[in-house]
């Protein structure tokens, strides 16, 4: 019983997290952005809150250091990196990611 009940509390929060992105990716285009950054640190805090891991796609949405939603060319920088052959995100406040 213990476990099913997990299961459903995670399932929900991942969806409650997807809406919060989406709600924030909006938030952003309507060139509201601290509303924006609040919508990435409420989701951010479900995830820490409830142990719950995300999709790749998800991972990738956001900056973990500024709570900035990533949107390409808008506040995140997409290069190649030769040296290690792979792809750096690298966000507005400095944070990089290697893909």
């Amino acid at each position: 019983m213990g476990n099913r009940r997990k299961k459903v509390i995670k399932s929900s929060v991942r969806s409650s997290i997807r809406r919060l992105l989406e709600q924030a990716r909006e938030a952003y285009k309507k060139k509201e952005t601290e509303r924006s950054k609040k919508y990435v640190k409420m989701a951010f805090e479900l995830l820490k809150k409830h142990k719950v891991e995300l999709p790749k796609e998800l991972k990738n949405s956001f900056c973990k250091k500024c709570y900035l939603i990533w949107i390409p060319a808008k506040t995140v920088t997409v290069l190649y990196d030769k040296k290690e052959n792979c792809l750096r995100l690298r966000c507005r406040c400095g944070y990089s990611k290697r893909l």
